[in-house]
């Protein structure tokens, strides 16, 4: 009996590696919950393509609604944390952002949009990953099925610099000076 299961003791940890090495490669297992950021999405897309996934960052642009569908875009690069107003770093010109289709009541829990003037809502969204979806004209989308609003976007301050319009005033004032004795030497020519 006892060389039995020392015979079947291979067998059984192939079986398990078998099973572990599956789960633990899969896209899943990358981030908690699932949650992946865009750029991984990007450079992995042949591995999640038609995984579940959940992405978060900030709806950016417009909500697009098409019937009983809707589009939004999400950022979920640097800035989408922190602008540059707010104090974040530079990051350099990154804009890291994926269309999501959702049913259109997900979308429309979104209530502040990013722009030049808004921090927009920070979302979290599951859905399926595609890397070219056909539904989609083969964009690149996540069918996303729901949407949290895990922080509400608020408007951005950009403080007005008086040290760039006394620069911009005295580059204006030196074209006017140059333009008006160029124009004299010209006229002066002339005669």
């Amino acid at each position: 009996m006892k060389s039995l299961h020392l015979q079947l003791l291979p067998w059984l940890l192939a079986l398990a590696l078998a099973i572990a090495f599956p789960l633990a490669s899969s896209p899943r297992a990358w981030g908690a919950d699932g949650l992946v950021t865009v750029q991984e999405l990007v450079e992995r897309a042949e591995e999640y393509d038609g995984q579940e996934v959940v992405i978060e960052g900030e709806a950016v642009g417009d909500v697009m609604i098409r019937g009983e569908e809707a589009w939004i875009t999400v950022n979920d690069d640097p800035y989408s944390r922190r602008s540059l107003e707010e104090g974040g770093e530079f990051a350099g010109l990154s804009n890291c952002g994926i269309g999501v289709v959702l049913p259109r009541k997900e979308a429309e829990k979104v209530k502040v949009l990013g722009s030049y003037k808004h921090h927009g809502d920070r979302v979290r969204v599951r859905g399926i990953f595609h890397r070219a979806d056909p539904s989609h004209g083969g964009d690149t989308v996540i069918e996303g099925r729901f949407l949290e609003v895990v922080e509400p976007g608020y408007p951005i301050k950009h403080p007005f610099s008086y040290g760039k319009l006394a620069v911009g005033l005295s580059l204006a004032l030196v074209a006017l000076f140059l333009g008006s004795r160029l124009r004299k030497k010209k006229e002066a020519s002339v005669f």
